[in-house]
C-alpha cells in the first residue's frame, strides 16, 4: 500500500513540473512592440537575464533529474514489489499444492484407516461365521438331529398328546368323528340287546384319549447324484374285537404311512408304499412327505368335511418339468364302496363303506339262540337237560374284488405366488352276478368313476397368513372324500353298478400372528346327489325308485327315538318303528382352531391348542305316514357342535 502511495505522488508532481504555463499572444506582442519602439538593452542587462533564465532552467533540470530519480526508484519498489507480488503467488500455489498433497496423503490415509477397518470387520464376521459354524458343530454333536448309521440318517419324530372331546349330540366314537353320521334331530339310530346303542341327539359326549399320539421314522441317505428317503408313522388308531376304554384301553398300533422313494438327478422321482394319496393337497410340487402335503393341523383326527384325503398303497412316478412345476402319476390300491346291504342278493365282491378312522368291521349283526335237549340223567348232568347256544353273525366284507388300481395324475406349479395345481383319478368297478336257480347263467358287471379337482395354496402374508382351497368332483369318488359315502349302488333290477354323482370342497385360511401363535379357520362341503332308477314294471301303477336319494324311502321314524314314542305320537297299534332310510344329501362344517406354543427351541415344542366345530348333516326327502307336531318336512336333518383341547409334546 505505501508503495502505491510513493508511486502516486511521483506522478501527480510529474504533472505539476510538466504543466508551466505557456506564453499568451498579448506576451508576444508586447515583445515585439518593444522591439520596435524600445531602444537596445544594454549587453550587461541581457548577460543577467540569461544568467537568471539559466539557473532556472538549470532548477527545473535538477528538480526534474531528481523526480526521475524518485521515479526511478519508485518503479524499481515496484518492480520488487510485483517481484515480490509474483513470488507470494508462487509461495501460495506452492503452499495451496502442499496443502493439496497434505489432503490427498490424508484421503489416502483416511482410506487406508477404512480399509483397514473393514478388513478388521470382514475378518471379524469371518470370525464370527467360523465360531458360529463350530459351535453348530458342537450343537450338533451333542444334540443330532439324526443318527448315522452305515451312511444313512435316521431321524425319529412324532408327538405325544392328551386330548379332550365333548360333543353336543353323542356319536360314540372316539377323536375321530363319523362326519356321515351325525345324529338326526330326533333319531336315535340303532339298538343291541333291546337297548338303545347308537348316535343320540338327546345326549352329549365326553371323553379324554391319547390315541392320536404318534411315532415316525425318517431314512435319507445320498448314493451320489441319487437321493434316497423312506418313512415311518404310526399311531394308535387300530382296534380288536376286544378294544374297548372301559378299564383299560386295549387300542393297537397301526400304520399310518411306509413309504421308500429315490430322486434321480434327470428330475425323475419314483415313491412306493403307503402315503398320502396323489389326490391330496400339495402344499410345494408333489411329493408324499409331511412337509410337501398339505395336511388341515387339527385336533379332530376325521380331518374336515370336504377334505380329500386317503393314506394307502400307492406307486407314484413324478417328474420335475422345470424350475416350477412337476407332474407325477400313480396307481393306487383300489376299493369300491357301497351300501352294506344290496337289495338283489348273488351279488359278489363288493365291500361296504368304512366308518371314519376306524375301518369296517369283520362281523356285525350277531344274535344267539339256545335250544334244549333231553339227555339221560347222569352224575355228570342230573336234570338230564343239555342247552346248546347258537350265534350267528351277519358277515360284512371289507374287501372287494377290484379289475384295476385307481389311476391318478397331478400337474402343479410353484412361484412366489404361491402352489397351485390341477388333479383327475379314473377308477374302475367290477362285481360278479352269481348263478341261482332264478338268475341263470352267471355274469361279471363293469363300470367306471372319474373324478377332476385342483387346488391352491396362497401365501397372502409371506409366513403370517396362508389362504388355502381345493375340491374334487365327479362320480364314483367318495372313498377319496373324508365323509365317506357309497362310489356306487348295484341296482337290483339288472345288478349292474351305479356310480353316485358327488363334489367336494374346502377353504380357509392358516394365520401365525407371533412365531409361538397359529390361529386357522376351515369350512368344508360335500355333496351328494340323487342319482335313483326306476325299480317298477313298464304297465305298474305306481312308480317305485331304487338307488341313492330315493323320493319314496320311508323317512317318518326318523323322527321319533324307538317305537314307544312313534305310538305314544299316535300310532298305537304299530309293531314297528318306521326305516329312517333317507341318504346323506350335504354335509358342511365350520372350524376354528389354534395352538399357543409353550415352549420351542433344540428340546422340541410343548403346544397347547383348542379346536371349536359346528358339523351340519342334511338328508335327502323322502316319504312316509303321520310325522310328530311341528314337522312338515320328510328331509330330515342334523347338527352336532364339537370342542376338543389338546397338550402335544412335539419331539424335535
Amino acid at each position: 500500500m505505501r508503495n502505491f502511495q510513493k508511486v502516486v505522488a511521483v506522478i501527480a508532481l510529474s504533472g505539476m513540473c510538466f504543466a508551466a504555463p505557456a506564453p499568451s499572444d498579448s506576451d508576444t506582442a508586447a515583445k515585439k512592440s518593444a522591439k520596435h519602439h524600445a531602444a537596445k538593452p544594454v549587453k550587461k542587462d541581457e548577460t543577467a537575464e540569461q544568467q537568471d533564465l539559466k539557473q532556472t532552467v538549470d532548477q527545473q533540470q535538477a528538480a526534474l533529474q531528481q523526480v526521475q530519480q524518485q521515479l526511478q526508484q519508485t518503479q524499481q519498489q515496484l518492480q520488487q514489489t510485483q517481484t515480490q507480488l509474483v513470488q507470494t503467488q508462487q509461495t501460495a500455489q506452492a503452499a495451496d499444492a502442499k496443502v493439496a498433497t497434505v489432503e490427498n496423503n490424508s484421503n489416502l490415509q483416511v482410506q487406508k484407516v477404512q480399509a483397514d477397518l473393514s478388513d478388521v470387520k470382514t475378518a471379524l464376521n469371518t470370525t464370527n461365521a467360523t465360531v458360529a459354524k463350530d459351535e453348530k458343530k458342537v450343537d450338533y454333536l451333542e444334540h443330532p438331529a439324526s443318527l448315522a448309521y452305515k451312511g444313512i440318517r435316521i431321524t425319529p419324530g412324532g408327538f405325544i398328546e392328551a386330548t379332550t372331546f365333548y360333543r353336543s349330540k353323542a356319536t360314540l366314537s372316539d377323536q375321530a368323528t363319523p362326519f356321515q353320521s351325525i345324529p338326526l334331530e330326533h333319531y336315535a339310530a340303532g339298538t343291541y340287546a333291546g337297548t338303545e346303542a347308537g348316535p343320540n341327539p338327546n345326549l352329549s359326549e365326553v371323553g379324554i384319549t391319547a390315541r392320536d399320539s404318534r411315532l415316525s421314522l425318517r431314512i435319507d441317505a445320498d448314493a451320489g447324484k441319487t437321493k434316497l428317503a423312506g418313512y415311518y408313522e404310526t399311531d394308535f388308531f387300530g382296534t380288536s374285537p376286544t378294544s374297548n376304554p372301559n378299564q383299560t384301553t386295549s387300542y393297537t398300533l397301526r400304520l399310518r404311512q411306509a413309504w421308500a422313494r429315490a430322486k434321480f438327478a434327470n428330475g425323475w422321482t419314483i415313491t412306493g408304499g403307503q402315503m398320502w394319496n396323489l389326490l391330496t393337497l400339495n402344499r410345494k410340487g408333489v411329493d408324499a412327505d409331511n412337509a410337501n402335503v398339505w395336511i388341515p393341523n387339527i385336533i379332530e383326527a376325521q380331518y374336515a368335511i370336504g377334505y380329500d384325503w386317503g393314506r394307502f398303497g400307492e406307486i407314484r412316478l413324478g417328474k420335475s418339468l422345470g424350475k416350477n412345476m412337476n407332474f407325477a402319476m400313480s396307481v393306487t390300491n383300489p376299493s369300491g364302496l357301497t351300501q352294506a346291504a344290496v337289495s338283489t342278493g348273488g351279488v359278489a365282491g363288493l365291500a361296504s363303506t368304512g366308518a371314519g378312522v376306524y375301518g369296517n368291521s369283520v362281523a356285525t349283526g350277531c344274535t344267539s339262540t339256545s335250544a334244549n335237549t333231553t339227555v339221560a340223567v347222569s352224575p355228570a348232568n342230573p336234570t338230564g337237560v343239555v342247552t346248546t347256544t347258537t350265534t350267528t353273525c351277519t358277515n360284512t366284507p371289507t374287501y372287494s374284488t377290484n379289475l384295476s388300481p385307481d389311476l391318478a395324475a397331478k400337474l402343479s406349479y410353484d412361484s412366489a405366488l404361491g402352489h397351485f395345481e390341477l388333479k383327475g383319478v379314473g377308477r374302475f368297478f367290477r362285481d360278479r352276478v352269481v348263478p341261482t336257480a332264478t338268475a341263470g347263467t352267471g355274469h361279471n358287471n363293469f363300470n367306471m368313476g372319474v373324478g377332476i379337482g385342483g387346488g391352491a395354496v396362497i401365501p397372502v402374508l409371506p409366513k403370517k397368513v396362508d389362504f388355502v382351497v381345493g375340491g374334487l368332483a365327479g362320480k364314483g369318488i367318495s372313498r377319496y372324500e373324508s365323509s365317506g359315502q357309497y362310489d356306487f349302488v348295484v341296482r337290483s333290477t339288472d345288478n349292474q353298478l351305479q356310480p353316485l354323482k358327488s363334489f367336494s370342497f374346502l377353504g380357509g385360511f392358516e394365520t401365525h400372528p407371533t412365531k409361538k401363535l397359529e390361529l386357522n379357520v376351515l369350512f368344508g362341503e360335500e355333496y351328494y346327489y340323487r342319482d335313483t332308477y326306476v325299480t317298477s314294471a313298464k304297465n305298474a301303477t305306481t312308480t317305485t325308485y331304487g338307488g341313492y336319494g330315493v323320493p319314496t324311502a320311508t323317512n317318518t321314524g326318523c323322527y321319533f327315538e324307538n317305537l314307544g314314542a312313534y305310538q305314544a305320537a299316535g300310532h298305537p297299534t304299530a309293531t314297528a318303528l318306521p326305516a329312517c332310510t333317507g341318504n346323506n344329501r350335504m354335509l358342511w362344517n365350520a372350524k376354528a382352531y389354534g395352538y399357543y406354543d409353550l415352549y420351542k427351541g433344540p428340546m422340541g415344542t410343548f403346544r397347547y391348542g383348542v379346536e371349536v366345530d359346528y358339523d351340519y348333516r342334511t338328508t335327502w326327502s323322502g316319504s312316509g305316514g303321520t310325522l310328530p307336531a311341528g314337522v312338515s318336512s320328510l328331509s330330515p336333518k342334523g347338527n352336532d357342535t364339537t370342542a376338543f383341547t389338546t397338550i402335544r409334546y412335539i419331539f424335535p
